[in-house]
């Protein structure tokens, strides 16, 4: 349901206008912010692909076997695995071809063996000439490992190219492993603010309980979102908006906005609110030719020192901070007053570093969130809030405790829709499966069927405005079409009444010795404002573990889970109502139960 890579170019617009359009230079701002990471293992140097070996085990392909377009074979390096390793990828179009011969086809795993010496790379992959996402090497003047995220091979002969993107690194082998099933997802929906307002507890338990089963659809910029409307036939779930004209050092140059009451209006038509703050410099704005004050959210754009300012806060520089955060606060505070949830995602991208609020490195990055948080939430008492942190290194995640959703910005070659499983699968293992994981900004909307064959369970999805929308490169209009019209998207019309949207929480208590094994109780609550006509619980499986037995649900098993709905006679619960299964866990010890079994309501 959603993914692609992060280079982009925006071309950028004086204040006037509504939209914000960025330049970005592709390949920099690709590398930075994708590379997230990672653990690096070097490259065993024995194991062989052979035709039809088994697919249990993972299998190497040599990238000196593979077909060499502008780039050579080098040797002079040592720990790699075969005859040698490929070297170049110094032109646009240079690139390795790996043939996979004879597979049985399906989901896999993907692994890149490869070296780079002369800092953080990227690489662009294509699994049989198309677009499959890009691939971040972090410097490494060993031969290391990268995960290159999934591919789904078809029955026999299939091609993994990597172009070369961000060149100047080297490629050893690739290694694919089969990919095991997903089992349910762990977010419980409850959100970081113990006062979060009803209204933003039922939009959080609504993204939850749809997480895995559909993705909501979003357009950024109102002028975009009504184009979609007219040339597309359906809105929007969710319509993105900015707080930048509301930045002081913007308002006090003449800047004025109307995104709150555009969020107003949007909510009376049963739309979600999701807003960006591009935070222009409290001060220190250039001015200058390229580097206008109204680029003032840029790295480059400003003198603005967030390290120095928040390590002084008897400063001017961190009383400008806090004058900023009250400002938009004041905005959000209307919202608050209309009874309107609001995603809420400040300090996007700040790994990147091309914004001043992520130029000193994670540390500053992550004070500044709590900041924010703190200001906002225990300060002025905003609890309509759903807190989005954006970005993929775990270096720079700010902590549980002040998140309430992770999410990428992603911006693949045009006209690339697959899944972009790289980042996702990053972010899921950033929050251990326990929040719901969007797609905050994309270019190419991922195609809905390839996310389901890829288990990418994109939250939701933000198509950046202007020619990202509707310029017909990026996404033609026939897949805008498939994109609103699937069965696993949401949009307006189907959204429902999110703010009052009933839930319910599940836990599990071992309450007696059964033979070989342990019953266990699980007890489900419906802890809405709502009545409830159904649930489903669900839950990860270890390996080994059986169900034996089971009493008062319906029970479905998977190698990796188990999920249970209710009965006829005990699915309606009214709230505060609980109702109690029970499960013949088939092991000596317990520990194969997730300590927080997901619920949906139904």
């Amino acid at each position: 349901m959603r993914t692609p890579p992060l280079s982009r170019l925006r071309g950028d617009r004086p204040p006037s206008s509504t939209l914000l359009t960025r330049a970005r230079h592709g390949a920099r701002r690709l590398a930075v912010t994708v590379a997230a990471c990672l653990l690096a293992a070097v490259l065993p140097a024995t194991a062989h692909a052979e035709p039809g070996a088994p697919t249990s085990a993972p299998m190497i392909y040599e990238a000196e076997d593979g077909e060499l377009q502008g780039v050579t074979i080098g040797s002079a390096g040592t720990g790699f695995s075969g005859t040698g390793y490929v070297e170049g990828f110094d032109a646009a179009d240079d690139q390795v071809v790996i043939t996979i011969p004879d597979n049985p086809g399906g989901l896999f795993d993907l692994t890149l063996h490869y070296r780079a010496p002369f800092g953080a790379k990227v690489t662009s992959m294509l699994l049989n000439g198309k677009g499959a996402g890009d691939v971040p090497l972090p410097e490494s003047d060993v031969f290391a490992t990268a995960d290159a995220g999934r591919v789904l091979l078809a029955p026999g002969e299939n091609t993994i190219a990597f172009r070369s993107n961000w060149g100047w690194y080297h490629i050893d082998a690739i290694s694919i492993s089969p990919t095991p099933p997903r089992g349910p997802h762990q977010a419980d929906g409850v959100p970081s603010d113990p006062q979060a307002t009803a209204e933003a507890r039922s939009l959080l338990r609504y993204l939850t309980d749809n997480y895995g089963r559909y993705m909501l659809s979003g357009q950024q910029d109102m002028g975009s979102v009504a184009w979609v409307e007219e040339n597309v036939g359906r809105a929007p779930a969710i319509a993105g908006l900015d707080m930048m004209d509301y930045s002081p050092s913007r308002v006090e140059r003449g800047t004025s906005s109307r995104e709150v009451e555009n969020a107003l209006a949007w909510h009376e038509r049963g739309g979600i609110n999701a807003f960006v703050w591009h935070w222009n410099a409290p001060t220190g704005l250039i001015d200058e030719p390229g580097r206008e004050w109204w680029r003032g959210f840029y790295t480059d754009a400003t003198t603005f020192d967030v390290a120095a300012a928040l390590a002084d806060r008897q400063s001017e520089e961190y009383a400008l901070l806090i004058r900023d955060i009250d400002a938009i606060a004041a905005e959000l505070s209307r919202l608050q007053d209309a009874g309107v949830p609001v995603i809420w995602r400040p300090l996007h991208e700040a790994e990147g570093g091309w914004f001043w609020w992520g130029a000193k490195g994670p540390e500053p990055a992550k004070e500044l969130y709590r900041l924010v948080y703190d200001r906002m939430v225990d300060h002025h008492g905003l609890h309509n809030l759903l807190w989005v942190w954006n970005s993929l290194d775990p270096a720079w995640y700010p902590g549980d405790d002040v998140v309430d959703i992770v999410s990428a910005d992603i911006y693949p070659p045009a006209g690339d829709h697959s899944p972009q499983s790289q980042a996702y699968e990053r972010l899921l293992e950033l929050v251990d499966d326990k929040k719901p994981v969007a797609l905050s900004e994309n270019g190419s909307i991922p195609d809905p069927d390839l996310m389901k064959a890829y288990q990418v369970d994109w939250s939701y999805f933000t198509t950046w405005s202007g020619d990202f929308v509707n310029g017909g490169v990026h996404n033609s209009r026939e897949h805008l079409k498939h994109v609103y019209g699937h069965e696993n998207v949401i949009t307006l019309d189907e959204l429902g009444d999110f703010a009052h949207h009933g839930g319910c929480t599940a836990d599990w208590k071992v309450i007696g010795d059964w033979d070989d094994g342990h019953l266990v109780r699980v007890t489900v609550t419906n802890d809405g404002d709502e009545p409830l006509s159904g649930w489903r619980v669900g839950a990860n499986r270890a390996s080994g573990v059986p169900l034996d037995e089971h009493w008062n649900a319906r029970l479905d098993v998977t190698e990796a889970g188990w999920s249970a709905g209710n009965l006829g006679w005990n699915g309606a619960l009214q709230p505060g109502q609980a109702a109690s299964f029970y499960l013949k866990w088939g092991t000596a010890e317990p520990g194969g139960l997730s300590p927080s079994p997901s619920c949906q309501a139904r």
